[in-house]
């Protein structure tokens, strides 16, 4: 048996929804990207007493308790969860759902159980109610391109994935606003919100199609980064009854707005951020632009990180043990 395993996931960046829940037809889809780091980094064993460390401690451990109940036939009476690294919560990075995922697949490969299809595995934690892009990149990287759930379905299906520049870097800029929305409070603002208009899920999908997606198949750094800021502009444009316009703060959207005048193209809000997400063509791009950004008043407070993308998604170690593949 397993004795230690080791889960590592990357974050996501959600770039924007196409449309909102439908009673026919698609509800939800849009795009989104992995990347490296911040990262969820948890370790489970196998013990006789539940225990726990680490940030986001008693969530993890209310994870696990439910995986381990699910597993069948299970020898294993608790689990030690180590949750070593974890980013903030409600950041605008989809910590949550890569924590409950990586402690979901992790204990089911703990107990030797057959390991989920994604759908099933998203579906066993309760995410992936509206953005399927952190479930997808969880199992495989890269640029994620999902056209949303029909009636019946637990995720988005999955419409195209493409694997994103490795030199290309992206900024991480999080603005001291205070969190993004969730929970009952992301639950009311969904539903006072209007439709998106049919029009507008047409552009957000001719420009991920026809620019976002095909730029970053041929590594075209410029019309990827300009496309990706007139998606995450129009997309947000459909939460301006609750943001009060694109993006979610006034400070957020003055830091995007610095940016563009310093020539940046490829940035945006990510999720309800508060992450504002820069695209740099390499590291010496993205540590250039660190440095032009460290003085100027729009940015003040704020936490700043460089991140390479994700194109594998997330693996699963053996710290001891007999060896399991990823």
């Amino acid at each position: 048996m397993t004795s230690l395993l080791r889960i590592t996931t990357p974050s996501r960046l959600h770039f924007g929804l196409l449309r909102f829940s439908q009673e026919s037809g698609p509800s939800y889809g849009g795009l989104g990207m992995m990347i490296d780091r911040p990262r969820v980094v948890v370790e489970l064993s196998a013990a006789e007493t539940w225990s726990v460390s680490g940030p986001s401690g008693e969530r993890a451990l209310e994870l696990a308790r439910r995986a381990l109940e699910s597993c069948p036939s299970t020898t294993i009476r608790a689990v030690k969860v180590d949750v070593r690294e974890a980013p903030a919560p409600h950041s605008g990075l989809g910590s949550g759902t890569q924590l409950a995922l990586a402690i979901a697949a992790g204990v089911r490969q703990l107990c030797q159980a057959p390991p989920l299809e994604i759908d099933h595995l998203v579906a066993s934690v309760d995410r992936g109610r509206r953005s399927a892009v952190g479930g997808h990149g969880f199992q495989l990287g890269g640029l994620i391109w999902e056209e949303g759930w029909r009636l019946g379905e637990s995720l988005g299906r999955l419409k195209r994935r493409v694997e994103v520049a490795s030199n290309w870097r992206v900024v991480l800029i999080t603005m001291p606003h205070g969190e993004g929305l969730s929970g009952e409070g992301e639950r009311q603002a969904f539903e006072s919100l209007p439709p998106v208009p049919n029009e507008v899920t047409r552009q957000l999908t001719q420009l991920a199609e026809e620019q976002v997606l095909p730029a970053a198949e041929r590594a075209d750094f410029d019309t990827f980064a300009e496309a990706i800021y007139q998606y995450g502009r129009l997309a947000g444009s459909c939460f301006a009854a609750v943001q009060g316009g694109p993006f979610a703060s006034p400070q957020i959207a003055a830091g995007v707005h610095r940016l563009r005048e310093l020539g940046v193209h490829g940035v945006g809000q990510s999720s309800w951020g508060p992450t504002i997400f820069a695209f740099a063509a390499d590291e010496t791009s993205a540590a250039d632009l660190i440095d032009r950004i460290a003085p100027l008043e729009e940015f003040a407070d704020a936490q700043v990180a460089c991140t390479p993308p994700n194109n594998r998604g997330a693996r699963i170690e053996v710290i001891s043990g007999p060896t399991v593949s990823d």
